[in-house]
């Protein structure tokens, strides 16, 4: 009789006869895939398998192979193998960072339809998160721990980052070092074990050390261009027998930087273990005392624009600032628009004190034409004093006083208005006036770059008093404030928003400075130049400069908000909508002006002015290059004519931010 195998036996053969087909089938995958690795191709399509709590998106930011662009002109993307290899190392140090520690990648080569093209796939298992489950300190003795443990990102209940804790290490040094110690900061993560496999215990060990306080303060110039060392050393906020502050010696730094005198500055702190003292030594290098300037633009209304200027940097040898510049621009039709000169001294130092002092005298001839009906000419001279101090490294105080004596004049282009009605306008305006204001100003500015913002905010607010105890013609009292948020987003998009109001209040009795017909008598008591208008490429865009209104206002509010999406390079989109307007008196806002309608009645002067609009951006290094189409949501009253006007496809350019 045949002999029967034992059931173990058969069962061990069908196994090892899978296993051997399961290599020779892995075998050739893995030949394919070498094969197609190492063929030139390009990707088709880049997805992830087993993804669930990071953002596709966000692990595109790490990563250097592409998916082809959407756009029919660009090029597919090469597949290179070097980049899948580090590809797979920076999705799993993403992960890591959300706390997703035994997070493993893998990435895999698919033939398509296209036999030039593979997909590739990336292939995730994201484990369990691990969060923090306690913070510790050692060897902390001379700082509260609670106020460390405030400022540190790593703490009870979060996800935890690897990275994070090398940055916390830093974050200790530096509060330590505000304190005059120079420490040594290390830091122990341990993770439990068994089902307490993601709780992760944290340890900072402090060896805090001396306390040092400021010892030698030495400055040292170079070059050949004379500039004296208690002009650097007066900028140096660190003095002989203070305690050592890093953010003292980081803001020196700076100040000696904002004093425009040098081109490079090396600050070096040395220990003196002897004496525990830290010495500062400072090297500079000057710049060249003097510079011209000169440039030519373009903007929306001032469609041809020159500028030059001439300055010195370093009068008397007492870092005085002296400077002289001048700037002449004409319309679309070759008009003249503005002629403005101006000279300035600033003097660093004031009272003994940084408290930066600036006297402005001035001249300024201009052609507004906000109006098509008439011509108002210009012919302001004055004089400007301001104070201005700096509260941080972020905010500012100024006080300024201004001088100006104007003399205008109105040429009218239409023939709307009778002679008897002319000659009556005429004769009751002034056509020659002073104003002497006082105003008081702060600046908050914690933008990330004041060219083009991608995080951070702006805020400023002004109050100014015009004549009373200050005589001269004409007597107000007048409030403005801004402010100005950047928000960025993980795939590089930045919202920017802005809100702007104002109120003017007319004091005293004065005299009628405005020479436009039908202008509210409450308004013309206060001079063009100093009303409220709004329109151009900076504010309501769509509407010409100054075209809201052009006989101006005493209430001002404005609200832009804008999408600033990154495309290729330096190029750039913006989706931005703005909302403002100016009425002659505050009283006379009501809430009936404030609906969105899109219908085909014409804005009344109340009514809050609605537009969208899209444009491409060139970012250059002094801001961005925009073209801006707007869209008006209802038409407006032609000037002229007072007929219904859409702002259909507006196109306005313009160099730099909005705001």
């Amino acid at each position: 009789m045949p002999r029967t195998r034992p059931s173990g036996e058969r069962r061990t053969w069908w196994w090892g006869l899978a296993l051997v087909a399961a290599l020779v089938v892995t075998a050739k995958a893995g030949r394919a895939q070498e094969d197609l690795l190492g063929e030139l191709k390009t990707v088709a399509s880049v997805t992830f398998v087993g993804r669930h709590h990071v953002p596709a998106r966000e692990l595109g930011t790490v990563m250097k192979t592409r998916a082809p662009s959407l756009w029919p002109w660009h090029e597919r993307p090469v597949l290179r193998p070097d980049f899948l290899r580090s590809d797979t190392l920076a999705i799993r140090d993403r992960y890591r960072l959300h706390g997703f520690l035994d997070a493993e990648v893998g990435a895999t080569v698919a033939a398509t339809h296209d036999s030039n093209a593979v997909a590739v796939t990336f292939l995730i298992r994201e484990g369990h998160q691990s969060r923090v489950a306690s913070v510790a300190f050692h060897g902390v003795e001379h700082y509260p721990v609670d106020d460390i443990r405030r400022k540190l990102q790593t703490r009870r209940g979060v996800p935890f980052d690897p990275y994070v804790l090398q940055l916390d290490t830093l974050k200790i040094s530096e509060l330590y070092q505000e304190r005059g110690y120079r420490p040594s900061i290390s830091a122990v993560a341990r993770r439990g074990e068994g089902n307490d496999s993601l709780r992760v215990q944290v340890d900072f060990e402090v060896v805090e050390g001396t306390r040092y306080r400021v010892g030698r303060v030495s400055v040292e110039i170079q070059g050949d261009r004379p500039v004296a060392p208690w002009l650097a050393r007066r900028e140096v906020m660190l003095k002989p027998g203070d305690w050592y502050r890093r953010s003292f010696l980081v803001r020196s730094w700076e100040r000696l930087y904002d004093t425009g005198l040098f081109s490079s500055v090396q600050m070096t702190p040395t220990v003196d273990s002897t004496r525990d003292s830290i010495d500062i030594d400072v090297t500079a290098l000057p710049r060249k005392p003097r510079w011209i300037d000169a440039g030519v633009g373009s903007g929306t209304a001032e469609r041809f624009r020159v500028t030059g200027e001439w300055g010195y940097r370093n009068l008397m040898g007492r870092g005085i600032q002296g400077a002289l510049d001048s700037r002449i621009a004409f319309n679309g039709q070759g008009k003249f628009l503005l002629a403005h000169t101006e000279g300035s001294l600033l003097a660093p130092w004031m009272f003994g004190k940084r408290i930066r002092g600036v006297v402005t005298p001035y001249y300024e001839n201009s052609h507004d034409r906000a109006d098509p009906r008439w011509l108002v000419v210009q012919d302001l001279r004055g004089v400007r004093f301001e104070l201005r101090r700096d509260i941080d490294r972020f905010s500012s105080i100024a006080l300024s006083q201004d001088n100006v004596w104007g003399h205008q004049a109105l040429t009218l282009f239409t023939d709307t208005l009778a002679a008897a009605t002319r000659d009556s306008l005429q004769r009751s305006v002034v056509s020659s006036y002073s104003t002497h204001s006082l105003s008081l100003g702060a600046q908050w500015d914690y933008r990330d770059n004041p060219f083009s913002a991608t995080r951070g905010s702006f805020h400023v607010a002004n109050l100014e008093l015009a004549g009373g105890p200050l005589k001269g013609t004409s007597s107000f009292r007048k409030f403005a404030v801004t402010s100005s948020w950047y928000t960025p987003f993980r795939n590089g998009w930045v919202l920017a928003t802005r809100v702007e109001a104002g109120a003017i209040e007319p004091i005293g009795i004065a005299p009628a400075f405005s020479l436009e017909p039908s202008v509210d008598p409450t308004v013309a008591r206060v001079p063009l130049p100093d009303r409220f208008r709004l329109g151009g490429v900076n504010s309501i865009r769509g509407f010409s400069e100054n075209q809201v209104p052009p006989s101006g206002g005493l209430a001002m509010l404005l609200a832009n908000v804008e999408m600033r999406i990154p495309l290729v390079g330096p190029f750039g989109l913006e989706v931005y909508a703005d909302a403002g307007n100016v009425w002659a008196r505050p009283q006379y806002i009501k809430g009936h002006d404030f609906p969105l309608r899109l219908n085909h009645t014409v804005l009344g002067p109340g009514d809050v002015r609605y537009v969208v609009g899209i444009g491409p951006r060139l970012n250059l290094p002094i801001g961005p290059l925009r073209f801006d189409l707007t869209w008006s949501l209802r038409p407006v009253p032609d000037p002229v004519t007072g007929q219904a006007v859409w702002l259909i496809r507006k196109a306005q350019f313009a160099i730099g931010p909005s705001f």
